[in-house]
């Protein structure tokens, strides 16, 4: 439970640290909470559009290994 703990508390710190980096959050009269959000929908907006192409592409390979596990089957 210990190592969840950690990393979970990792996984927060390095979110924080990006938002804390980004230099693209909205300021609307000087409050907190419009500019976490926009910097934080900047920072996911950026690993989404990271993580799409990797999962697109792995996709592709699960299928084609359905197919072929598929047409061994059907030969037997």
């Amino acid at each position: 439970m210990s190592d969840y703990i950690i990393s979970r508390s990792n996984t927060l710190e390095q979110i924080l640290s990006v938002l804390r980096s980004s230099s693209n959050a909205e300021n609307r009269n000087h409050d907190v909470k419009p500019k976490f959000w926009a910097t934080y929908k900047k920072a996911a907006d950026e690993y989404d559009d990271a993580f799409l192409p990797r999962a697109h592409d792995n996709i592709g390979v699960i299928l084609n290994f359905v197919r072929s596990l598929l047409c061994l089957t059907m030969q037997v």
